[in-house]
């Protein structure tokens, strides 16, 4: 079996866009972006911004899979780095405040 040439990672890339949203749809489209930079010698991803938006829309569907607390349906769509930098600070902020419960959200995160 060939290697896939940039042509056939293109073409999928467009047909899995078209699709429907899912988790395994997204995973087959970051395998495939990452195929498609690295033949083309890029050092970062380049937004893809159909592609995040229609991850953003799905970001709603995923969100059952975890609860539909009011955090939940806030971050839903938001890009992670952000909501990360922002938990960062709270964490931060609850070490001081209280470091009773800084110790036992660590304690559950080391376990994960």
């Amino acid at each position: 079996m060939s290697a896939p040439n940039l042509k056939e990672i293109e073409w999928a890339i467009q047909e899995l866009e078209q699709e429907e949203s899912s988790e395994k749809r997204y995973t087959l489209l970051a395998a495939l972006y990452t195929c498609r930079n690295e033949m083309l010698g890029l050092s970062a991803a380049q937004p893809q911004t159909a592609a995040y938006a229609e991850a953003a829309a799905g970001a709603e569907d995923a969100l059952g899979q975890y609860g539909d607390s009011d955090f939940l349906r806030t971050v839903a769509g938001r890009p992670p780095s952000k909501a990360w930098m922002v938990m960062d600070e709270l964490m931060d902020t609850l070490r001081v405040v209280n470091p009773r419960a800084y110790d036992g959200v660590m304690r559950k995160l080391r376990k994960i």
